[in-house]
């Protein structure tokens, strides 16, 4: 009988049919793509961001590991989904403020997604094998500039995050170090810990328990300021005194994001289950320890604050020239 009312009220316009049917979202479980590896830094922070979801929510939110070109394939897989709050994307900054801009063809962009809520924001740190013949940033310049082309590092991916903090640090400094993509930053340390690349720029997420355990040392984090995961380890200011590298700071964020469309209902929704999570101790500390700054913004800000992304990195491309077919 409520089946036929609703029906009847819907056929006379009553009803708004994306209202009805989502006060029970989410009635089964979620997948939530991760465009990197298992292991590296997104896949950290997502893995908190499903525990934490499945416990408020009541569903399993599973991790669906998707990695290649720098996270643009499970970014273009999500938005071949419907837009029903049951494909969910685990964004960053190289598959929403760097990818749009990036690529020769446009792989979409931010009018393509839904932004659901900011996360974190991602301390990332410059490793280097523990044999490598420098032990700051300053040391590695001067390496650099005596061995010119001699040098290579890692990262996840051509456009990723990691690959273009090198590239400005290449770029303000005037040394010569050669790029290795990898699929992934996972892989990429791995081979950096088996001194196959002596360095990259990586998330303090992935690299700090390596860095504790000596499998290799830090010369410099990637920000204004120090991180709480890792105080003994400079910032690359501290750690070099080229004026060019004053202010060095390429921190990356993660933000939950659906294909456009999704109902306004289930994003408020998700919003709310966001913002609980982040405000566990629980959540909150796994995220400290592993160099993330938890950081809730909801749907409005996040839109505002991607607009402000997108032209820093967007400067940080055309400066670097790095362009992909």
């Amino acid at each position: 009988m409520a089946k036929a009312v609703a029906a009847m009220l819907l056929a006379f316009g009553f009803l708004v049919p994306n209202a009805m049917g989502q006060t029970d979202y989410p009635a089964k479980p979620v997948k939530l793509l991760v465009g990197f590896p298992a292991g590296g830094g997104t896949d950290v922070f997502a893995r908190v961001l499903a525990q934490g979801l499945s416990t408020q929510l009541g569903q399993p939110f599973v991790i669906d590991n998707k990695a290649g070109a720098g996270g643009v394939i499970a970014s273009q897989g999500m938005l071949q989904t419907a837009a029903d709050g049951y494909t969910l994307l685990v964004g960053s900054t190289s598959t929403q403020a760097i990818a749009p801009l990036l690529y020769d063809k446009r792989p979409y962009g931010p009018q393509d997604f839904t932004p659901i809520a900011h996360i974190a924001s991602i301390g990332i740190v410059l490793v280097a094998h523990p044999s490598a013949p420098y032990n700051t940033v300053a040391e590695l310049i001067n390496y650099a500039k005596v061995h010119p082309g001699q040098l290579n590092y890692a990262s996840g991916g051509n456009g990723v995050t990691n690959h273009l903090a090198m590239e400005l640090l290449k770029s303000r400094t005037g040394v010569n170090i050669t790029h290795i993509p990898y699929r992934g930053s996972a892989p990429a340390l791995q081979d950096v810990i088996a001194g196959q690349v002596p360095l990259m720029f990586d998330s303090i997420a992935a690299s700090g328990p390596h860095i504790r355990t000596g499998k290799v040392k830090a010369l410099g984090i990637a920000g204004l300021s120090r991180s709480e995961a890792l105080p003994g380890v400079p910032t690359m200011t501290e750690s070099s005194a080229a004026v060019e590298l004053k202010g060095f700071d390429t921190p990356g964020w993660i933000a939950l994001y659906a294909p456009k469309g999704l109902p306004p209902a289930i994003t408020q929704r998700l919003q709310d289950a966001v913002a609980k999570v982040l405000e566990s101790p629980e959540a909150a500390q796994r995220l400290a320890s592993a160099g993330a700054v938890p950081r809730y913004l909801g749907s409005a800000a996040l839109t505002a604050y991607e607009e402000t992304e997108i032209k820093k990195w967007g400067e940080a491309i055309r400066f670097s020239g790095a362009r992909i077919d």
